[in-house]
């Protein structure tokens, strides 16, 4: 084909991926809330005037109204032009991908027109939440089996099934320990069906992206994280005072516990089915401890914690941020889908 041609349609994957990226803001907006992602039209969150729609013209938009509601100057949030954006890389990419840098795939490329929005939109979703919705799992559940019809050359049936055994496995173990969700592992499961032996690169991509983020995000909360340790250890105390002065609900001396919690959506909850009641003198009064987190931890937004106790006295506490995996595993996949089979010749080369 001309390269004229391939740049023109090149382009135009660009155009349609904005296009579908604009649609995808609102399913991200609007599918957690369990609203109409069809019959509401768009308006501004602020002066809920309706948009037109010059007012939504994918990333140009954006940068013409520098950002603002064209009707009440209020700011919008700049993630509306990246989802736009990434879409229509990957849309753009897709097509040079399938159809220029290799012989033509319509297939590959219709599959791409599904995977990569499911893979934005179940991101955004992680990040704004910490949860993967059902359905995103789903349709990649759905595009791994069809896989298995459309692309039989790629990866013979048990192929795929054994990658999706050794994920399971492996993620189960994970999400287990607390490493992941069960979001996290649908998706790797689904994904492991489409990709086949691909997963692992998926994986390891992944991994690396979702590491690097970790130490960065470890190093900047480090201060948010102490803070609230100091805090979350001063209520402790008080409570456990509280329990030696009434003689009842308090760990026997030479016999430790720990108390298990966690912050989900900005709410304290404690996990009172991990005590060990044995060790305990009475039962602790799980209410008040239950109240004074939810009245004095008001800020943080998603987290656990643990409240280490040696008889008389609370020993340490101990918390950490939560962090959202599911982005990263979306990148891998991605970048298997891709590119994976470079990598996997590569690899193969080595040995």
């Amino acid at each position: 084909m001309p390269v004229v041609f391939n740049i023109v349609y090149a382009v135009l994957a660009f155009i349609l991926g904005s296009v579908i990226g604009s649609f995808l803001n609102v399913v991200i907006l609007r599918t957690p809330e369990k609203q109409s992602i069809i019959t509401e039209p768009s308006h501004c969150f602020s002066c809920g005037h309706q948009l037109a729609w010059y007012d939504m013209f994918p990333i140009f938009s954006y940068i013409f109204l520098r950002g603002r509601c064209r009707y009440c100057g209020e700011s919008f949030s700049p993630r509306y032009m990246i989802v736009e954006l990434i879409t229509a890389v990957f849309y753009c990419l897709s097509y040079l991908m399938f159809a220029v840098f290799q012989p033509v795939d319509w297939w590959k490329i219709a599959f791409s027109a599904v995977l990569f929005p499911v893979l934005i939109v179940l991101s955004m979703i992680d990040i704004d939440r910490f949860e993967i919705p059902y359905w995103c799992s789903g349709v990649m559940a759905v595009l791994g089996i069809a896989s298995i019809f459309v692309f039989p050359n790629e990866a013979v049936w048990y192929e795929r099934l054994i990658c999706m055994g050794v994920i399971l496995i492996l993620f189960a173990v994970l999400v287990l320990i607390g490493g992941m969700g069960g979001g996290d592992l649908q998706l790797m499961l689904g994904a492991s069906l489409l990709l086949g032996v691909k997963i692992f690169a998926g994986l390891l991509v992944g991994i690396m992206c979702g590491a690097i983020y970790g130490l960065i995000k470890k190093n900047r909360d480090h201060k948010a994280e102490r803070e609230l340790v100091g805090k979350l250890q001063t209520l402790a105390e008080e409570w456990y005072e509280k329990q030696l002065y009434n003689g009842v609900g308090f760990v026997t001396d030479g016999m430790s516990d720990i108390i298990v919690g966690s912050i989900s959506d900005g709410n304290p909850d404690i996990e009172w089915e991990f005590l060990d009641e044995k060790v305990w003198v009475g039962l602790p009064d799980k209410s008040e401890l239950s109240r004074m987190l939810r009245e004095n931890v008001t800020d943080e937004r998603e987290g656990g914690f643990k409240i280490f106790i040696n008889g008389d006295k609370i020993k340490k506490v101990k918390y950490s941020r939560r962090m959202v995996f599911g982005p990263f595993l979306a990148i891998g996949i991605a970048v298997s889908w891709l590119v994976g089979s470079f990598i996997v010749g590569w690899y193969s080369s080595l040995l």
